[in-house]
Order: structure tokens, then sequence, then C-alpha cells
């Protein structure tokens, strides 16, 4: 009987002894893929690794050429000398703009004219300095306060062969063409400067890029910065310019009747300065009514009827970046307005004070005065010429009462005043045009950018 069970216990263990053949090779294949799956993971992190290191070294890169863009706006606003004076200014003349002007700004020691691709020996190349816009010794002329940021800037005014190659031509234009030369230019030939402003006679309240030189408008610049991060590069170009304010039609702008009562009243359109030439005394889009005799000085056309209808919305939007804010009708909480040396910018939503209105007595200012509601000017006698005195330009979305009673001159104003409308210009108030107070006002605004690209990624 055990001899007949001894073949049956035999082959039991010979399937046993085949079974763990099978499931070592089942254990070896699931070594394998799990060797598989940890190489893919690790290779898979790895990867994952140097994306996230790139894409952290090319936004690195790409926020320290920001960050040259935005210290190169900073050294473009003001000008060099005057009221306002940046100190560390990095423009170019402000009055005669050079078309071969050039100037850098570097943050990285290592620099040199190599490092930039376009590098023309013929422009001027500054390397602006406090207090030494043309400096032209190569070197560290950051205003960081620490050199850490690693960027380098070049800033050029923009020519007509930018524009072609951004895709100007006769048939797609850019910029209004006013030179009377359509044809191609080169690189080395760039053609006029292009200015940002009113100069075309079309739109005539519409700021545009234009070739015609100008000495009330500002050119375009552009700004190129190399931001640089652990072996990363990037290239941020950004076009802009000089705030140009609303057009100046006349020493006063109204688009309603002027109403001028008693014969001390005078609105002088010659620039009092000299710089520009002489302006209508007032421009309106419907009448003047006249009570006395006001002396008019200008030029021979002394009040203009036109069509031209500012938007003073949107020039106050404009403008009013970082003013002073007026929060009553009286303007009790203001006590500074500026001086003939430091313009400044003071706005008033004068619709939710007492009456919808900001009156202002016994003042003295030097700037931009924006108003969103209505204006009334002038009482007392306090002040160095008068009740109310301002120096710079006053642009008012609503009424305008100047009353200059109680004394010679009560009422002055030396730059030009916007209003929808100047429903009122009683006893001896004076508006006298200045084109240098209006850009002095001005030269308080930012630059505006017109446009913003990236070159290319590196």
């Amino acid at each position: 009987m055990n001899t007949q069970q001894k073949p049956k216990t035999t082959v039991i263990i010979s399937q046993m002894k085949n079974e763990e053949g099978i499931i070592f090779i089942a254990i070896l294949a699931l070594i394998a893929i799990l060797a598989i799956i940890g190489s893919v993971a690790a290779i898979t992190t790895t990867t994952d690794l140097k994306i996230s290191s790139n894409y952290k070294t090319n936004t690195q890169a790409f926020f320290s050429a920001e960050a040259g863009i935005e210290e190169a706006r900073s050294r473009l606003r003001g000008q060099p000398s005057g009221p306002n004076t940046n100190t560390s200014y990095a423009g170019d003349d402000i009055t005669t703009p050079d078309p071969s002007w050039c100037a850098y700004i570097v943050a990285t020691s290592s620099w040199q004219t190599s490092d930039d691709p376009d590098y023309n020996a013929s422009y001027t190349n500054y390397f602006p300095t406090s207090n030494n816009p043309t400096n032209t010794t190569v070197g560290t002329n950051t205003i960081q306060t620490a050199s850490n940021i690693p960027y380098w800037v070049k800033i050029k005014h923009k020519r007509e062969y930018d524009a072609e190659l951004q895709g100007h031509t006769v048939s797609n234009p850019h910029y209004y063409d006013t030179d009377g030369n359509t044809g191609t230019h080169t690189a080395a030939s760039p053609g006029n400067i292009i200015y940002w402003g009113f100069g075309d006679s079309s739109q005539p309240a519409t700021p545009v890029q234009f070739t015609a030189a100008s000495t009330t408008h500002k050119p375009v610049d552009i700004i190129t910065s190399y931001g640089y991060s652990s072996g990363s590069k990037k290239i941020t170009v950004e076009e802009v310019a000089s705030n140009p304010g609303p057009p100046i039609l006349a020493a006063l702008y109204s688009k309603t009747q002027v109403d001028i009562n008693g014969h001390g009243n005078t609105v002088d359109g010659n620039d009092e300065c000299g710089a520009q030439p002489p302006l209508d005394p007032i421009y309106t889009m419907e009448t003047v009514d006249k009570h006395g005799n006001t002396p008019h000085i200008g030029p021979t056309s002394p009040i203009e009827y036109g069509t031209i209808d500012i938007d003073f919305d949107m020039y106050i939007d404009m403008l009013k970046e970082g003013a002073q804010v007026i929060t009553n009708n009286n303007a009790s909480n203001i006590t500074y307005w500026g001086s003939a040396s430091d313009y400044g910018v003071w706005y008033a939503d004068a619709t939710g004070f007492s009456g919808n209105q900001l009156t202002l007595n016994n003042v003295t200012g030097y700037g931009l005065l924006l108003v969103n509601g209505e204006l009334n000017l002038g009482g007392g006698s306090s002040g160095p010429q008068g009740g109310f005195s301002w120096n710079g330009l006053i642009l008012c979305t609503g009424e305008v009462d100047l009353n200059g009673g109680g004394g010679p001159n009560m009422v002055n104003i030396h730059g030009a005043i916007l209003g929808n409308d100047v429903n009122d210009m009683n006893g001896c108030s004076v508006i006298e045009y200045s084109s240098c107070t209006i850009a002095n006002a001005l030269y308080t605004r930012p630059v505006i950018p017109i446009s913003w690209k990236m070159e290319y990624n590196n």
C-alpha cells in the first residue's frame, strides 16, 4: 500500500518545485518593473527640477529687465534743471532733441559696449550720473540703492527707421508723416525723430506719433532693457513719451458761452515767457458775451469760435496720478500749493462737495489744478498778486467763475485755464498765456507708455 503512494508524493513535490521557479521569475519581473518606475520617477523629478529652475531664472531675468524699464522711466521724468529738477535725469535736452542721442543705464560692473549688439559709436552714448546727464565715461551708473539686480538699459529717440521695422508703410502708417519723404530708411540713415502729441491737424485733440519737429512736444523714446539671472536673459522694450497734457488752443478755453463782465478783465494770448508763438486769447465752441471794455490782447483774431471738443475727463484721469487730493469745498486740508521751484498737482472731485463746487480764495499755486465739478476762484486780499493766483494749468469739467472784484488783479492765471463752461469772468481777473508754466506743470507727470513687448527669450 505504501509502495503505491510514493509516486503521488513525488509528483506533488515536483510540482511545488516548478511553482517556486515561477514565483522567483515573477519576483524578478516585479523588481525590474519597480526599477523602471523608480528610474522614470527619478528622471521625471530631475526634469521637473530643471524646468522649475529654468522657470525661476527666466522669471528673475524678466523682472530684472522690467526693473531696468522702471528705472529708465523714473529717470526720464522731470528735467535736468529748473523747477522739479531730477538730479538723476537720464534724458536728452528737453528743448532741442538730438537725433543721435543715446544713453545707457548700467547696473552690472562688467558691462562693455560689445554687450550691446546694436552699439553705434556715432551716437552720443551717454552714461548719465547724478547732475550730469551727458557723462561719457562707461561705468555702473544705476540709481539702485544697492546694485543687486543685474540689468542694463539703452534709451534712444524713436526714428522713422524704427517705425518701419515695426511695419510702418504708406498704406499702413504707424505715425503721421509730415516731412514729405515717404521713402524707406536704413540704420545708417534712420530719418527724423518721431514725436508724441498733437501733430495731426485732422485730429487736433488726439495725441499721435508724428515727424514734424516740435518745441511743444517731446520725442518718443525707446527703452530697451536687458535682464539677467544665472545664465538666463530677457529683453523687454517699451516706447514712452512725456505727457503732452490737453491741447492748449488759447489762454482761455470754454465749450460753452463765455461771459465777461467789467472793464478790469484781461485775457492775453501772447506767450508771457516768449518761448512759443502767441495763441488766441479765447477759444469757445459757442459765443462770448462781453459787458464792458475788456482788452483782449493777442493775435489779430482775438476770439476763435471752433469745434474742437476737449475730453476733460480723459485728460484729468491722465494727469491726476499722485495728486494731492482736495477733500472739501474750500480746500482747507491743503496747506501747501507749491512754489516757483516745486510745481505740484492738486485734484478735487467737487461733485461730492456742497453745491458741487470747489471755492478757492487766498491761494497762490504752481502746477496742475484738476477739478471734476464746478470751480469758483477769487475773493480775499492776500497773496502776492491778489486773492487767487495760479501758475500753470487749470482744467475743470464743469462751470468756472472768476470773481476778481475787490481790488486790482484779484484773480491771476499765468498759464491757461480750460473749462467746460467759463460762465462768468468778473471784476479784475487776468489770464495770461504762459507756455513755460504749463511745461513746468506737465514735467511733474510720469512719462506715459505707448507700447511694450518682450523681444525674445534666451
